[in-house]
């Protein structure tokens, strides 16, 4: 009996760690009204969209940011002298997988 329940948990282990994945990234732009008044905190992402890559077997396991360089307009009174940041956050990246 204990030969026979280790073959069979030894079975389980061994294609559960064969498993094939297939992997899909969506990139998320971040809402821009005006390049000058970019807000990097909205993401247009509903509930909704997300189920729909769930009820496909798509599970979300990472969301990584894509950051872009921002140069200053030397010709703009509103420019701040001094170290400021040079760089925003432009889209988000969704990272789903699912087994094949």
């Amino acid at each position: 009996m204990k030969k026979v329940l280790f073959i069979a948990i030894l079975g389980l282990s061994i294609t559960s760690c064969t498993s094939n994945w297939e992997y899909k990234v969506v990139t998320v732009k971040g809402t821009e009204k005006e390049a000058s008044k970019f807000d990097p905190k909205k993401f247009d992402v509903t509930d909704e969209a997300l189920n729909l890559f769930g009820k496909d077997g798509w599970e979300l396991v990472n969301v990584y940011p894509t950051t872009e360089t921002v140069h200053p307009n030397f010709g703009s009174s509103e420019y701040v002298t001094g170290m400021q940041p040079n760089v925003r956050t432009s889209e988000l990246n969704f990272v789903f997988k699912r087994k094949k």
